[in-house]
């Protein structure tokens, strides 16, 4: 949960894609040395309350169990949505996963785009096994009562309002190549060595399984650890009071996260501003939405601001380089120099904002280990410990901003 309250792994999230390569010129970077960066003094904003041995309660699945093992290993395999060879099923059937070749052919000759080996079909769902967009209808239909080997052909029709105009309305052929039927690898009893080593990257099912279970303890460490951290944080925004937020100051944060994701639209040939509107949002209003919520973030960034400063938590060169170097070379810059620049706005620079990201982080990690943190370990525990979470997270600010794929 680092970072979060500054939103950097939201910054660095959507800047990951669009200025990896580090995109600023040289001007760029002269720009920093120009910018009047904002000058507050975090004492008179902040009237901090107990931020030492908070007593915190948290609730959730933190220590290792058969049980919670078991189901992490079964869920952990469902969702791979892996299918293997049933060498007992020979027949096709309506509800049949099936392994297929297949070419599609106008007039005798095939189309392109109308042929592919080794699929995976789900025959009723008349989709890709595992998937859910589904194929053009009858596609699947005909290989219902078929036998493993066998050569089928058959006449499919597409739509009228197929997206390509050479086919739209056509019927063709498709020749299906009947591999084999599959059957889905539901949990640890159906894997078998082979199974493991073609589709989860290990020799045997032991070796998978020992795999699995120091993902799961490592789970369970990361749960602990977050929803400790979103305790106590939410613990310092109620002990603490923060009168407003210096000004400008707001507004450097909100310009940050719009200049990132403004160079992602960007390189779509874009602005954000017109795709949101050409996706139905009324822009002001996204805008309006990210700026509250961005305010609620740096409120609590100026409380444990205020605690970096009463504990005389600084920048030390070797946290800090250790802190900053993976950030910048993960986003793919091979300079600081760069990357500062491109996370600077008017009014605060990128190494001002990275370098108290890394304060404020200390400064939790400080309250953290001072407190007194009661936990209930309950199997499958639900996320909703968040829910009523004060602290504003990166999914928050972004999900104004950013449109799922699946909306577009």
């Amino acid at each position: 949960m680092k970072n979060r309250v500054l939103a950097l792994a939201l910054a660095t999230a959507m800047a990951a894609s669009m200025v990896a390569c580090g995109s600023s010129s040289d001007e760029a970077t002269e720009e920093t040395t120009q910018v009047a960066e904002i000058e507050y003094n975090v004492d008179d904003y902040v009237t901090l309350g107990d931020y030492k041995g908070i007593e915190v309660t948290i609730e959730g699945e933190y220590e290792y169990t058969d049980e919670g093992f078991a189901q992490y290993v079964a869920d952990t395999i469902e969702s791979a949505a892996v299918y293997a060879e049933d060498d007992s099923q020979t027949e096709v059937q309506e509800d049949s996963i099936v392994n297929v070749d297949y070419v599609g052919s106008q007039d005798g000759v095939p189309f392109d785009g109308g042929s592919a080996e080794d699929q995976m079909i789900d025959v009723a769902g008349n989709c890709m096994a595992g998937g859910t967009t589904g194929f053009i209808d009858g596609f699947t239909a005909g290989l219902v009562g078929h036998s493993v080997g066998d050569e089928v052909a058959y006449d499919v029709t597409f739509p009228e309002s197929y997206g390509n105009t050479d086919l739209a309305g056509q019927t063709v052929v498709f020749t299906f190549q009947i591999n084999y039927i599959a059957k889905a690898i539901e949990s640890e009893d159906d894997l078998t060595d082979d199974v493991v080593s073609a589709n989860f990257g290990y020799d045997t099912v032991d070796e998978y399984i020992a795999a699995l279970k120091e993902e799961y303890t490592a789970s369970l460490e990361d749960n602990l650890e977050n929803d400790t951290e979103t305790a106590v944080l939410n613990a310092l925004i109620n002990n603490c009071t923060v009168s407003e937020v210096p000004e400008g100051l707001l507004q450097a944060r909100v310009d940050l996260i719009l200049s990132i994701q403004s160079k992602q639209y960007e390189a779509y040939g874009t602005t954000m501003e017109a795709y949101l509107t050409s996706m139905g949002y009324d822009y002001e209003e996204v805008i309006n939405t990210l700026t509250e919520n961005v305010k609620e973030s740096t409120k609590t960034e100026l409380i444990l601001e205020a605690i970096a400063n009463k504990e005389g938590i600084e920048v030390d060169e070797e946290g800090y380089t250790e802190f900053i170097t993976p950030i910048y070379q993960n986003m793919g810059y091979t300079d600081l120099d760069t990357f500062y620049a491109d996370f600077t706005v008017d009014g605060y620079g990128g190494q001002k904002y990275f370098e108290l990201a890394y304060r404020t982080e200390k400064a939790t990690d400080f309250c953290v280990e001072n407190a007194v943190v009661n936990s209930t370990n309950v199997l499958n525990a639900d996320a909703d410990t968040e829910e009523d979470s004060e602290v504003v997270t990166d999914e928050e600010l972004e999900s104004e901003v950013e449109v799922e794929a699946d909306e577009q």
